[in-house]
């Protein structure tokens, strides 16, 4: 399963991004970003100038969706 996530977002490393945060109490954050690094089991999203770092866990909970700008 992980390593289709991994291939998923391989494809799209390096591209624009629209990432849909949940931050939980019904609170939610859309941002614009780039895939910057896949990892075995992290993937990091520049947001803002800012790098952050999510799981691909998040993806299958959907804490953060991802889609293609």
């Amino acid at each position: 399963m992980y390593n289709n996530i991994k291939n998923q977002l391989m494809e799209i490393k390096g591209k624009n991004v629209t990432a849909i945060i949940d931050e939980g109490r019904s609170r939610k954050r859309i941002e614009q970003g780039v895939i910057k690094d896949v990892y075995d089991r992290i993937f990091t999203i520049e947001i803002n100038g800012v790098i952050t770092s999510f799981s691909y866990s998040d993806l299958i909970c959907k804490t953060i969706v991802l889609q293609k700008v």
